[in-house]
């Protein structure tokens, strides 16, 4: 695929902006920030497909009446180790933040932790969740079930959701092992910044409506059908997320997740899960970031094959273009910077930084 053009926005100006534009959707001020501090630290990290391109997505629903943007969650079951909440048709994104540090504050208590969240809606990257676990010392998992986008091994036809899966863990010298995936050959976000950019995209990512291979991303719009990472494999860990996300959190199970909702007077009922360990209860804290450390450094040891001028741990990449981000601004490629300005369009707000060159 071509090279993006991309453009950089010192991150306090993109802020503000994200924020001003969910402030006049209707989002009050602390999940406004929230929001934007997802979407953009998700762009910093090289992920477009899960950045600021998803706000005006954002505003659509709640324009449609599909979500409810001044939802407060619900806590519906808690013990000392687990946590049961209801988004309440309202944005994912807080929600699950919501979720996520109630369970670590568990964990810190128990050595274990588990979270739902039901009656919810797109909850950004998983690995933002995961993430924060790590940096709070604990060992962290986060996923969500979605609407049906995927085709299960062996089928033709898109049953189960392409359902995001993360886990972090602390290290010492190194900030953190973050993997992050979904259960697709590639994400859905990544072939709609494709067809935004007018790009083609490898076969083997996409099925277009008649079970037949295809290279247009457009597709993805009009019945494409996504295939599972690895056959049999990725559609098992579908299949996992699904129970633990769907089935346990008591939301949506595959064909009743409505992702994106925009029909008023129901919402997504997407689920999400979340699991923290700490390992200040199985050897204390600091000998598991040592550990952490000299597992990464073995990997990183080992001769890199034809190809590659190293072995990376899963992260690496995203933390340096992270720090890369803070100091030389948010890398945005046209795509996003158009859906920002229909977001800013939409709510009546001036969308002046993106105009600058910096």
């Amino acid at each position: 695929m071509p090279q993006k053009t991309m453009h950089r926005i010192p991150r306090p100006k993109l802020q503000g902006l994200c924020e001003r534009i969910f402030n006049a959707a209707g989002i009050p001020g602390d999940d406004a920030t929230t929001i934007a501090n997802a979407l953009i630290y998700t762009d910093m990290r090289g992920i477009n497909s899960h950045g600021v391109i998803r706000a005006a997505r954002y505003i659509d629903c709640i324009r449609a009446g599909g979500i409810l943007p001044d939802a407060t969650p619900q806590v519906l079951r808690e013990s000392p180790a687990t946590v049961m909440l209801s988004a309440a048709g309202g944005l994912g994104i807080p929600a699950a933040a919501k979720a996520n540090q109630m369970m670590i504050e568990k964990a810190r208590k128990c050595g274990i932790a588990v979270a739902t969240v039901n009656h919810s809606d797109h909850y950004g990257a998983a690995g933002l969740y995961a993430l924060a676990c790590a940096d709070a010392g604990l060992v962290g998992f986060s996923m969500s079930n979605t609407c049906p986008l995927v085709a299960p091994f062996g089928g033709r036809q898109a049953t189960i959701g392409n359902n995001p899966f993360s886990y972090a863990a602390p290290g010492g010298k190194y900030r953190a092992i973050l993997f992050d995936i979904c259960m697709s050959v590639v994400a859905s976000g990544k072939m709609i910044i494709a067809a935004a950019n007018g790009e083609k995209i490898p076969k083997g990512w996409l099925l277009d409506a008649n079970g037949t291979p295809t290279d247009d991303p457009t597709q993805i719009y009009h019945g494409g059908i996504m295939l599972p990472f690895a056959a049999h494999k990725g559609y098992g860990f579908a299949m996992m997320v699904e129970l633990l996300s769907g089935v346990l959190a008591d939301a949506g199970i595959t064909e009743d997740v409505h992702s994106w909702n925009t029909v008023p007077g129901k919402d997504s009922n997407t689920g999400h899960c979340f699991m923290a360990i700490s390992p200040d209860f199985f050897g204390g804290l600091e000998a598991f970031k040592k550990r952490t450390d000299l597992l990464i450094e073995r990997m990183k040891a080992t001769p890199p094959a034809d190809g590659f001028d190293q072995v990376r741990f899963p992260g690496e990449i995203e933390f340096a273009k992270e720090a890369d981000a803070e100091a030389n601004g948010v890398p945005l490629p046209d795509a996003s910077l158009t859906e920002l300005r229909r977001a800013a369009q939409m709510t009546g707000i001036d969308a002046e930084e993106l105009n600058g060159n910096y």
